[in-house]
């Protein structure tokens, strides 16, 4: 009897627990939409084309935002909208931040199909080291757009700003075990 009202209490906690994370889940999107809406309304116009959108918010990212060391990233349901609120609302974030916030960005902006890759990347030093970036589906084809290291890398000014996924396949470790995220609302 013991048992069947221990289970009982634990099944109403999961699903009470589940559905608390759902409606969480649902205020933080409506959040960032509300968020990348005002962002976008000031620095494009809807007359720009869709590459002159995704140029004008990239500059912006760079210019307004600062980086932030984030040490430990592990991938979370919904990580990807908590990262990107916490870049707007820090104005400073690690390339998880960067590739998040710029990922909703570019989707809310366009409506095209973009998606944050985390994976690694040697353009820093040289080395290996973990990274994120985002890209974004133009006429079939992916592009890259990576603000982080546009900005923090030496001489990359603009070398990581729509460039076809391909040829950067040597700068990130020719996307082996990347995984991939798409930025959804």
């Amino acid at each position: 009897m013991f048992k069947k009202i221990a289970a009982s209490v634990l099944a109403v906690c999961l699903i009470a627990v589940s559905f608390t994370q759902t409606a969480k889940a649902a205020a933080s999107g409506e959040k960032l939409e509300e968020k990348t809406a005002q962002i976008i309304s000031k620095e494009v116009k809807s007359n720009d084309s869709t590459k002159k959108k995704l140029k004008k918010l990239f500059t912006y990212l760079q210019k307004d935002y600062d980086y932030g060391r984030k040490v430990g990233f592990e991938a979370y349901s919904g990580w990807e909208k908590d990262y990107a609120m916490k870049m707007f609302e820090d104005k400073k974030g690690s390339c998880y931040h960067y590739a998040a916030a710029y990922a909703f960005l570019a989707k809310k902006a366009t409506g095209l199909r973009v998606r944050i890759g985390v994976g690694q990347t040697n353009g820093f030093s040289g080395k290996l080291q973990k990274h994120a970036w985002t890209e974004v589906k133009l006429s079939g084809k992916w592009y890259i757009l990576d603000p982080n290291m546009d900005k923090y890398a030496a001489d990359s000014s603009g070398k990581y700003c729509l460039k076809k996924r391909d040829s950067l396949k040597n700068t990130y470790n020719q996307f082996k075990d990347t995984n991939y995220y798409n930025a959804a609302f």
